[in-house]
């Protein structure tokens, strides 16, 4: 008998490349990164502020058209697309969701634009449940969200700070670092 299994996928790290860690690396110091995070989407991965008001922040930040920064924005924008058969793979035998970080609409713009809706089961945005990742409650949140227990819970995150916690939630977390490590960790 095969195990019941729940894979949960980050989105950015994992199944897109990173957009704001590289976007405030061209234009700010460590230390001000971490600043214009907490300032901006922090708040934003709860629901606080759209996606639009981040750019008029970081307009206001940068003093720079704020056209530019969303097109800079868009620009790194990048689909790993060796992840989306191994993620197909995966879903032949298993509940697979997503659960990301993110303001309002944006991971589900994503989602449609490169039509990835099918590769998951259900997906849950910080910002739509008003927690965001490591809270331990996001985590508890999603599992729960099915009428079913699972043998094994898997948590895939290129961030380690989202998966430290995890272990003593019953899930495993699986550090994603490229796809032949993921398929290996998986197994």
């Amino acid at each position: 008998m095969s195990e019941n299994k729940l894979i949960i996928f980050d989105c950015f790290g994992v199944i897109f490349g990173e957009i704001a860690p590289v976007f405030f690396e061209r234009y700010f110091s460590p230390e001000k990164a971490a600043e214009m995070k907490d300032k901006f989407f922090v708040p934003g991965d709860l629901g606080e502020l759209t996606l639009d008001e981040i750019f008029d922040g970081m307009s206001k930040e940068l003093k720079m058209d704020k056209e530019r920064i969303i097109s800079e924005w868009n620009e790194l924008i990048v689909l790993n697309e060796d992840i989306i058969p191994v993620i197909e793979k995966l879903h032949e035998n298993n509940t697979v969701i997503l659960l990301s970080n993110a303001p309002l609409g944006f991971v589900e713009k994503l989602m449609n634009e490169y039509r990835l809706e099918h590769l998951f089961d259900k997906m849950f945005i910080s910002c739509n449940l008003k927690m965001s990742k490591p809270n331990p409650e996001v985590y508890k949140y999603c599992v729960n969200s099915f009428d079913k227990n699972f043998d094994k819970v898997y948590m895939i995150d290129d961030n380690l700070k989202n998966l430290e916690h995890l272990p003593q939630l019953g899930i495993t977390p699986v550090h994603f670092t490229s796809i032949e490590k993921l398929i290996e960790d998986l197994k």
